[in-house]
């Protein structure tokens, strides 16, 4: 709007009113005396009002536009005329619902009002007020991670309660924070590498791996785009949860390869094994013959690998059941007793302690051999992850629906890159490993509905299996 400061150089009114300029002034103008009668009104006017000017002149404000009568806009008048300051408001029409800006001023003993039509403005206004309401509920609502990121200092100024939640906080533990100081990227290029600076706007995409407040490892797909907060530069980060999709894809590959190893151990392990009994069964009756007795350490090493290759055959023949073969209803808790002294001779054996926390569990429908093997297993890696005098504890506990058996270790833990691919068959960390003793005991887990997760950094590994109650 233009306004004309008409009381600062005070120049005469007639003059001033009959001038050309003031028939050029863009707004409309009107120009009221103390009784608010019309004596002076511009071209804009006429189309403002939509009244001719010999209609509006000599006749009070309100005779025209009498239902603005005891509104702001006569308030603001009536303030304007007694304490001689300047008035700016907005209104909206009584009966067309548009909206008009009105500055009003004092020149002498007049007043002074310019009008301007403001519908559109206020509709924008209006627009962007609604975008941003529906921004906020999105914002608010969505069940993707979703947080505002300041660019002067990479600082959290807004995030969704999905956020908080995935990463273990309080919306208000994060605001103020930094990403580093809310979560630890675990993959191999961290995410700040992965942002890129140009003309002062920052993207972000791909999948990354954080590690979150409660030491779990969790994948997310991230997207950003540069947005303005209040003039400010700022960053919009949108995470996608998919850490349960890529564990499904881990689980689909993992009995993939053990499909595939089923099918080929049921063809041709039995075939190999008999030949190894044979050959075993020869070493064994000529190790007894005494022209061969400066030999008998090579017999006992001989013997010695074929009982290791048909204990590897055996695992084989287990990856390949597709159900168990004895399901018992057991209490886990006698199966651990039963061989525990088993497990104790060989933690003396190795200088290692072995601890037992059994609480009072719900029997269910186990195979007791396959599970024996399964403990078994897991302990030997355990110890075999442990240096002298390590612990390594055996846990049970159940509630309504499962019996959890926890098996945890104090060793250097499983590399992070190294963590997708345990369990898979023949992938092993160790120097004289198979890669078979997990692969049989999720298969054994498989064939029980059990679940099997684990949770490994440098102060150790915990493996948590959860068992069906049957019902």
């Amino acid at each position: 709007m233009t306004i004309v400061n008409l009381e600062s150089v005070e120049p005469n009114l007639d003059e001033l009113l009959s001038s050309h300029l003031f028939d050029s002034i863009p707004d409309a103008c009107v120009i009221l005396n103390e009784r608010y009668y019309i004596v002076k009104m511009n071209s804009k006017a006429e189309q403002f009002f939509l009244y001719p000017r010999e209609y509006m002149m000599s006749k009070s404000f309100w005779e025209i536009s009498p239902q603005y009568i005891n509104t702001n806009l006569f308030h603001a008048m009536f303030t304007v005329a007694n304490d001689r300051k300047e008035i700016k408001l907005e209104f909206c029409g009584a009966s067309t619902n548009s909206w008009y800006e009105v500055a009003l001023s004092m020149m002498g003993n007049y007043i002074v009002a310019f009008f301007k039509g403001i519908t559109h403005i206020k509709h924008t206004q209006n627009e962007l007020l609604r975008a941003e309401e529906r921004f906020s509920a999105v914002f608010r609502n969505s069940h993707a991670l979703m947080s505002i990121i300041s660019l002067d200092n990479n600082q959290h100024i807004s995030i969704n309660a999905s956020y908080a939640d995935f990463f273990g906080y309080t919306p208000n533990e994060i605001i103020g924070k930094t990403k580093e100081e809310v979560f630890l990227t675990v993959d191999s290029q961290p995410a700040q590498t992965r942002i890129e600076q140009q003309y002062g706007n920052y993207t972000l995409s791909g999948v990354i791996s954080v590690k979150t407040r409660l030491n779990g490892y969790k994948s997310l797909i991230v997207s950003s785009e540069p947005i303005n907060i209040n003039g400010k530069p700022c960053q919009l980060e949108i995470g996608i949860d998919i850490t349960d999709n890529l564990r499904y894809q881990k689980e689909l590959i993992k009995l993939e390869h053990l499909n595939i190893l089923g099918q080929m151990s049921a063809s041709v392990a039995h075939e190999i094994r008999n030949p190894l009994q044979t050959v075993k069964g020869f070493l064994q009756f000529l190790q007894l013959k005494k022209g061969v007795l400066p030999y008998h350490d090579f017999f006992i090493l001989m013997i010695d690998e074929l009982n290791r290759a048909n204990q590897i055959i055996t695992e084989f023949l287990s990856l390949s059941r597709t159900k168990p073969t004895n399901l018992e209803l057991h209490d886990i808790n006698d199966i651990i007793h039963s061989i525990l002294p088993l497990m104790e001779a060989q933690a003396l054996e190795e200088d290692k302690i072995i601890e037992v926390e059994l609480k009072s569990v719900i029997k269910t429908m186990l195979d007791g051999d396959e599970i024996k093997q399964v403990i078994l297993n897991l302990v030997k890696n355990g110890f075999e992850a442990t240096g002298a005098k390590g612990i390594i504890k055996l846990i049970t506990e159940s509630d309504h629906m499962t019996v959890k058996l926890i098996v945890c270790d104090r060793g250097q833990g499983i590399p992070y890159e190294l963590q997708d691919n345990i369990g898979l068959p023949f992938f092993t960390t160790k120097k004289d490993g198979t890669g078979l003793g997990l692969s049989m005991s999720l298969s054994i887990l498989e064939r029980h509905k059990a679940k099997m997760n684990f949770v490994s950094d440098e102060n150790g590994t915990t493996f948590y299996i959860d068992f069906p109650i049957a019902i």
